[in-house]
C-alpha cells in the first residue's frame, strides 16, 4: 500500500512540474492583448506588433527587410546580415569618408507646419493605440461601463485629431 501511495505522489510531482514548465516556456495558445501598428522609417508595415503577457512582439521579417537587412531562418534561428550588393561594396567602403550634401533650408512657415503636424501625428499614434488597448480590455470585461466611456473619449479625441491635421494640410 505504501508503495503505491508513493508512487502516486511521485507521479502527480512529476505531472505539475512538466506543466508548469511547458507552460512557461511558450507563447503558442496565449491571447493577444493588444496590436500595434509598427511604422519603418516612416512606413507602415502591412503586419502589426502584438502584445502577450506584457511584452510586445514585432514582425522581423518585415522589419528587417524593410530597414535593408537580409533576413535569413535556418532552424529556429533568425538572422539578420547585411544585403550585398553582388560583390561590389567591400569592408573597406564601410570606412569611407563621405562627401558633404548640399543642405537646403527649407521655408520657416512650411517647418513649423510640419512640426505641428508631426506633433498631431504622435497625437493619433497615442489615440489609436489606446483605443486599441480600451478594446481589447473591453472585450475581456464587455461590461464595464467605465471602459466604455474610456473607448469613446478616446474616439472624440481621434476624431478631433484628425480634424486638426486636415486644417493643418490645408495651409
Amino acid at each position: 500500500m505504501k508503495k503505491i501511495a508513493a508512487g502516486f505522489i511521485a507521479g502527480a510531482i512529476l505531472m505539475v512540474g512538466a506543466q508548469a514548465l511547458g507552460a512557461s516556456a511558450t507563447l503558442v495558445g496565449k491571447a493577444i492583448q493588444a496590436e500595434y501598428t509598427v511604422k519603418v522609417y516612416g512606413k507602415k508595415l502591412a503586419d502589426p506588433a502584438i502584445v502577450i503577457d506584457g511584452k510586445s512582439y514585432a514582425p522581423v521579417r518585415a522589419i528587417g527587410e524593410l530597414a535593408g537587412f537580409k533576413v535569413s531562418v535556418e532552424g529556429k534561428t533568425i538572422s539578420l546580415d547585411e544585403k550585398s550588393d553582388g560583390g561590389a561594396s567591400s569592408s573597406s567602403d564601410k570606412n569611407a569618408i563621405l562627401r558633404p550634401v548640399p543642405v537646403i533650408t527649407p521655408d520657416p512657415s512650411l517647418t513649423v507646419t510640419k512640426s505641428k503636424i508631426e506633433v498631431i501625428d504622435a497625437k493619433i499614434d497615442t489615440a489609436v493605440n489606446n483605443i486599441l488597448a480600451t478594446s481589447s480590455l473591453l472585450k475581456a470585461s464587455p461590461d464595464s461601463a467605465d471602459l466604455k466611456l474610456k473607448l469613446e473619449q478616446y474616439k472624440a479625441e481621434y476624431a478631433e485629431l484628425l480634424k486638426q491635421k486636415d486644417l493643418e494640410l490645408q495651409k
